[in-house]
């Protein structure tokens, strides 16, 4: 089925970008940008369909494990430089050497989504997004805060199922993959309203991971630094 999507995709979008090369109009062009985008995200809905299938008929997981500060961090700053987000992301890392049951592609996959999301809703001050990791009573979390409106009770009733979506723009799909590979992990997901801990005035929406342990080191003491280009 990807296989018959793509073709037509691509042959839309190559065709597309073809004509547009002789629009000169402004109202041709406008319509030619509507075709492109629609195509980019039909062809982002697929390999997102793709994912889903991948996770689900995969055997189950080896024991793949990960240092979680250093994987954080390099996913965070690669994201940050490729959305052009410097600035906006405060990293903060408390879980020190301590190692969790994860594989490191999937971990960049879910943060990765997280991120995306708190982008689309948060605003544009310094510092809107804070991603941190945690090293309490044993157990290693990762979080994703932005100071985004508040959900509906309605939308956070359905935040992880297939193809819900409160926007036309999204597939719906992100963060149920998080939930897939978080409990193909035997990690958990939630979510939670939240004030920001540096700053109590300042509420926002939270994502959150805790992760299965793996042996390592105890944690060290947090420290937030805001990203610099």
């Amino acid at each position: 089925m990807a296989h018959e999507i793509r073709n037509p995709l691509a042959a839309i979008a190559q065709a597309n970008d073809l004509m547009e090369e002789d629009l000169h109009e402004p109202a041709l062009r406008q319509l030619s940008s509507l075709v492109r985008k629609n195509a980019h995200r039909l062809a982002r809905i697929v390999d997102e369909i793709l994912d889903i299938s991948r996770v689900q008929h995969q055997g189950p997981v080896g024991p793949a494990q990960l240092e979680l500060d250093p994987a954080v961090a390099v996913a965070c700053t690669d994201w940050a430089a490729q959305n052009g987000t410097i600035g906006r992301v405060q990293l903060g890392l408390g879980a020190g050497r301590e190692l969790v049951r994860f594989d490191i592609d999937h971990l960049r996959r879910v943060l990765v989504n997280l991120l995306d999301n708190a982008s689309r809703y948060a605003s544009r001050q310094p510092d809107s997004i804070r991603v941190s990791t945690q090293f309490v009573a044993g157990q290693a979390s990762l979080h994703v805060w932005s100071d985004g409106s508040p959900l509906e009770p309605a939308v956070r009733r359905h935040l992880f199922e297939p193809f819900f979506s409160s926007e036309s723009r999204s597939s719906g799909l992100g963060l149920y993959i998080c939930r897939e590979l978080c409990e193909r992990h035997g990690a958990a997901i939630g979510y939670r309203r939240l004030a920001c801990t540096a700053d109590p005035g300042r509420e926002g929406n939270e994502f959150f991971i805790t992760f299965r342990s793996a042996p390592g080191a105890v944690a060290a003491m947090p420290s937030f630094d805001t990203m610099a280009a």
